[in-house]
């Protein structure tokens, strides 16, 4: 548990950074990467496991909860993803089962 809850606060704080200075640098309106085919398929994949994730949402949380945070996901990616994991570490206290299966365990 302790190594998740480092790998997503490190990851929660690194796309903070990054999502900023991207912005600085380049605008997300007017950003090149759906002209190009490959920027195509990275936005594809992405989205393809955000999918996958905001499905565990729904299984753990109330359809309410999971319906915020899939929208948070679909807005922010994958910083989401990291406060998400860590406020179910922090929800679970220690139990893997809560942790994966929420409500349902």
């Amino acid at each position: 548990m302790t190594i998740t809850k480092i790998f997503s606060y490190i990851s929660a704080i690194a796309m903070t950074v990054v999502i900023f200075w991207a912005q600085s640098q380049v605008p997300i309106l007017e950003s090149p990467i759906p002209d190009l085919p490959w920027g195509t398929v990275s936005l594809v994949d992405l989205y393809t496991g955000f999918i996958f994730v905001c499905f565990w949402i729904f299984y753990k949380e109330k359809t309410i909860n999971a319906i915020i945070w899939s929208i948070f996901i679909m807005v922010l990616g994958n910083l989401t993803t990291a406060i998400y994991v860590l406020y179910s570490l922090n929800i679970s206290k220690g139990d893997m089962k809560k942790f994966f299966m929420g409500k349902n365990s």
